[in-house]
């Protein structure tokens, strides 16, 4: 029992130190420069989510007005 758990802690340990001295993931580190020097593709898709969300806020304001046509801003049933 005793060696098994040893044998686990140091097969666990070497995976750690191996992982850590792998070093930096280059391809990712590239990748993320080259999107921070290309902001137009990421502002096209900020566009589109700004008007999706003008569009909504448009249709909040109309259900608002509508339920406060009603009289009162609860429903029919909570206004015992």
């Amino acid at each position: 029992m005793h060696s098994t758990l040893k044998t686990i802690v140091l097969i666990s340990l070497g995976v750690a130190t191996a992982q850590a001295l792998a070093g930096p993931d280059w391809d990712v580190i590239n990748r993320a420069r080259t999107a921070a020097q290309h902001p137009a593709v990421t502002s096209s898709a900020s566009a589109s989510q700004q008007a999706m969300l003008a569009r909504c806020d448009e249709m909040m304001k109309q259900m608002d007005s509508q339920s406060t046509g009603s009289g009162s801003p609860k429903g029919p049933s909570e206004t015992k």
